[in-house]
């Protein structure tokens, strides 16, 4: 595949995803059976429902993918409901749809540019960007406290974090998955 077709799809993939997350849905029915099929704790439910619409809608998606390939595994269905929570769960501290826009033209113009502009400071204009930039380690951390296993947690922590090799232990293996479901998403 050429360059410019993986660049075209890429740009075609985005579109849909933006158009997708304008109005998202979640039906109780999902929810139930996602948190049926994770084992989801009540804290844990209560970190889902505090995200933004569009999160869960976007966790869903990648809980189905990633049940298609690895089904019966809570672990890595609790990681796929609660991966990317930091980005809205945080009171006050959102990832709006405007600047996940932003970001994915800030890193298609110069990779690396959102980490640079992030800053810790949660009134900060920056600080969107470093929600963005470090959401894994702060959703790991989120899901620690909601009483989610090892497993979940190290998944989470780890979900950017491309692996370079082929996975070399069950943990690599449920990763992989998780990855190409959310990347698929």
């Amino acid at each position: 595949m050429s360059t410019d077709s993986r660049w075209l799809r890429r740009v075609l993939h985005r579109v849909q995803q933006f158009f997708a997350s304008l109005h998202p849905r979640v039906s109780a029915g999902e929810r139930a059976a996602a948190a049926a099929a994770a084992a989801l704790s009540a804290a844990a439910l209560a970190l889902f429902d505090r995200m933004a619409r569009r999160d869960q809608r976007h966790s869903l998606d990648v809980l189905r993918r990633v049940q298609q390939v690895a089904p019966g595994q809570p672990d890595l269905a609790a990681a796929a409901l609660l991966h990317d929570a930091a980005k809205t769960a945080l009171p006050g501290r959102r990832l709006r749809l405007w600047h996940r826009v932003l970001i994915v033209l800030m890193e298609a113009v110069r990779p690396g540019w959102v980490q640079q502009v992030g800053r810790e400071a949660p009134g900060s204009w920056r600080y969107p960007f470093y929600l963005h930039a470090h959401h894994p380690a702060l959703g790991a951390r989120l899901a620690e406290e909601a009483g989610c296993s090892p497993l979940t947690v190290e998944l989470i922590r780890r979900h950017q974090v491309k692996l370079t090799h082929q996975p070399v232990d069950e943990t690599e293996r449920l990763l992989a998955v998780l990855q190409a479901a959310d990347d698929a998403n």
